[in-house]
């Protein structure tokens, strides 16, 4: 149970703590003209420079799920046996940051439910998940989340059971590719590897998606525009 409880702050650590104002920065040095995460919807204009930052928070990402795998895995069966679940919930953890990075950068409200929704389709979608396994997903949250607020559990926060969802689902999908890990030393390089292809996979499914959902708003706005 207290692995479970320090893997939950691991994450709540991870995932809460994404400031819209440091994204805001971050694009200014980029030489994007924001003043506020509201500005980035109206950057049509400048989204070469969000792809670059997305680019740069995607590399970083992938780099924090290699260095992960890779303490996971150097010590072969002990390392593995004991940081396994750790790893994995890190990599759900550090995929889901990004996506609240993307999210800011493509004009989402993180205040509005619609664009919550949309952001969190556009992370599941990337995993491989279907619509209706989302919509299973989404049922088990809510459920275990009212649950857990009503006992005043660990893991109330809906977020937070989202992203130990998604954990328990890289699991399965990565189990096989880790078996590597296994092996003393070698097994470092191996759940470095494995974890690093796949979020630069998912990260670039999902910089796509914001792409072209950005670009689907930014037309429907243009075409409301004009025909006023």
């Amino acid at each position: 149970m207290s692995n479970e409880l320090s893997i939950i702050e691991k994450i709540k650590d991870i995932v809460l703590n994404v400031d819209p104002a440091s994204i805001v920065k971050d694009a200014q040095s980029m030489g994007i003209n924001v003043s506020e995460a509201a500005d980035f919807a109206r950057q049509a204009h400048n989204y070469i420079h969000i792809e670059r930052l997305s680019e740069k928070y995607a590399a970083m990402t992938a780099k924090l799920c290699a260095a992960s795998g890779f303490t996971s895995g150097v010590g072969g069966v002990t390392t593995t046996l004991v940081l396994a679940g750790a790893d994995i919930a890190n990599m759900a953890a550090q995929l889901y940051r990004l996506n609240q990075k993307l999210a800011l950068l493509n004009g989402f409200d993180p205040e509005n439910e619609l664009h919550n929704e949309r952001a969190q389709a556009i992370f599941m979608a990337a995993l491989g998940i279907d619509a209706t396994a989302q919509a299973g997903i989404r049922a088990i949250v809510t459920k275990a989340a009212t649950e857990n607020f009503a006992k005043r559990g660990p893991a109330s926060t809906p977020v937070i059971r989202l992203v130990m969802e998604i954990a328990k689902i890289l699991g399965v999908k990565l189990t096989k590719a880790q078996a590597g890990k296994l092996i003393p030393f070698v097994g470092g390089f191996v759940g470095g590897g494995v974890n690093y292809i796949f979020a630069k996979s998912m990260t670039k499914k999902m910089m796509s998606d914001y792409k072209s959902d950005y670009f689907d708003r930014w037309q429907l706005q243009a075409n409301n525009a004009e025909a006023l």
